[in-house]
């Protein structure tokens, strides 16, 4: 009797299965900041500096009457006409030119993204424990057959 009650303690005792379980929680934030700066810087000087200056001095002596005599800056002309004609051309030109650009270009990028993951893995292993649970029956109902002939006897 006492073997019998031992045998049910220790399938009561006894568990179904094992499980085991593995839980994997990621959560994770990705931040991208980044500033990217361009610098363009364009100069263009040009100075010409254009100066003609054109003097001219024309004198034309044209005679009208020789018999007389004309007398021009100490030189003696004899019955003349005189064109005297002075010019004075000019030209100036005071190209520059002088280009400067500056450009700085600046941009920034901002980014940011969310993880978020879960993984759950049971790992659950067969068990046969569960044949104990019929063989107690079976015992049990043995048990119960044992008694019954024990009772039966003594009445008899």
């Amino acid at each position: 009797m006492k073997k019998i009650l031992l045998v049910v303690v220790l399938l009561l005792l006894v568990s179904c299965a094992a499980r085991k379980v593995n839980v994997d929680k990621v959560d994770a934030v990705i931040k991208t900041d980044s500033t990217s700066i361009t610098k363009q810087e364009v100069i263009t000087n040009q100075d010409n500096h254009v100066s003609i200056i054109t003097n001219t001095d024309e004198l034309e002596i044209v005679p009208i009457d020789t018999s007389k005599c004309i007398e021009v800056d100490g030189k003696k002309y004899h019955n003349v006409k005189l064109r005297y004609i002075k010019t004075k051309k000019v030209l100036v030109d005071t190209t520059k030119i002088k280009v400067s650009e500056k450009a700085s270009i600046e941009v920034k990028i901002k980014k940011e993204g969310k993880i978020r993951s879960f993984k759950k893995e049971v790992d659950k292993k067969a068990n046969y424990a569960i044949y104990f649970w019929w063989l107690l029956i079976l015992l049990l109902i043995a048990l119960g057959f044992y008694t019954y002939k024990k009772i039966n006897r003594t009445l008899l």
